[in-house]
């Protein structure tokens, strides 16, 4: 199991009205535990108001390029943590940091040849950040199309690094971004050539079509990357399997679930047995309490980071009963299928479950 590692916080820059990046100083002898591949995310904890909690947060800095270790982090109404970062980190403080991990990174090399296209969507941008600056930086030969959807211009994090990099690469590199509440005046009518002019809409389904049909692939070797909120994403991979896609080729990494909200109700007293790091536990799970969570409070230690059904680093197995995952943004149909579950978002079904990390 990784372990934590205090990091000192280098630079904390406002990116927008409600986000953040921070950037980490990693001490020379831990270099290649914290390397990582562009796309993969880093796992912060905290103690507040007396309690731990940890959190997930996606890498938009370059492993190609000697920069310090940066994360984007937008506020998320009611959010513990996104909130305590906002409004309380500042340059010299010390985090507890766990080394990268994430299965949404591209494998860039230098001799690649490809087309990338890369949909986000709000905070969605961060890890796509990463892979589009390490693409560019690496991949002389790739190209990569790009649309990114916002609210408004205001709330676009990381636009000047982006404008920067269209100016840079744009033999190579296509940036649209689409708002769907612009804010319009009658100074618009006046806009020179070089001002950028704002897609109206969202990243759906609709805008995915216009986009490539705009920007068709110029090498045959194709990648599809989205990261942005639940919806964003379905949409965006109906689209993109509408002109025969295949799912090998569509990398998916979400920010946050739908909407609907989940009533389904657990088995109350379950008994719990689990195979955790060379020992049986047994435990009941108390209403309201998922797997994870009912391991924690009895005092063991199971793996886990965001809590929230994304990272999958609290996967484990099930081996005997039934459970329901409340939400489920990090495992493949194939992997449920084979019995896999996230302890984060099970609870019970069943009078008693098994369950193997």
């Amino acid at each position: 199991m990784a372990n934590f590692h205090q990091l000192k916080v280098l630079e904390v820059k406002k990116e927008t009205k409600h986000a953040t990046s921070i950037a980490f100083d990693v001490p020379m002898e831990l270099y290649e535990t914290f390397n990582y591949k562009p796309g993969q995310y880093l796992t912060l904890k905290f103690n507040i108001n007396g309690e731990e909690v940890r959190r997930s947060y996606s890498l938009c800095s370059s492993p190609a390029l000697e920069e310090p270790l940066r994360v984007g982090v937008k506020r998320v109404k009611d959010g513990l943590v996104s909130n305590h970062i906002n409004d309380n980190i500042k340059v010299g403080d010390l985090v507890d940091v766990m080394p990268p991990d994430g299965r949404f990174f591209a494998d860039v090399k230098k001799d690649n040849y490809k087309t990338y296209y890369l949909f986000s969507a709000g905070s969605g941008i961060t890890p796509i950040l990463s892979i589009l600056r390490t693409v560019l930086f690496t991949e002389a030969r790739s190209y990569v199309y790009m649309i990114y959807g916002n609210r408004t211009e205001e709330s676009i994090m990381f636009k000047q690094e982006l404008d920067a990099l269209q100016e840079k690469y744009g033999d190579r590199f296509i940036l649209e971004y689409t708002l769907s509440r612009p804010k319009s005046s009658w100074s618009d009518l006046w806009k020179t050539s070089n001002e950028h002019i704002f897609r109206k809409g969202r990243v759906d389904a609709e805008a995915v079509k216009w986009f490539i049909n705009e920007y068709p692939l110029y090498a045959q070797n194709t990648e599809y990357y989205i990261c942005g909120p639940g919806t964003m994403i379905e949409n965006t991979k109906k689209a993109l399997k509408t002109i025969d896609v295949p799912d090998e080729r569509i990398f998916i990494e979400s920010f946050g679930a739908n909407a609907s909200k989940d009533t389904t109700e657990a088995f109350e007293n379950a008994k719990l047995t689990a195979n955790l790091n060379g020992e049986t536990i047994q435990v009941s799970i108390p209403k309201g309490k998922t797997v994870l969570r009912t391991l924690i409070d009895a005092g063991k230690k199971p793996p886990y980071s965001c809590e929230g059904g994304v990272c999958s680093t609290c996967m484990c197995k099930l081996k005997s009963g039934k459970i329901h995952m409340k939400n489920n943004l990090a495992l493949t149909d194939k992997e449920v299928e084979q019995g896999y579950i996230l302890s984060c978002q099970s609870i019970p079904l069943t009078e008693s479950i098994e369950i193997e990390y």
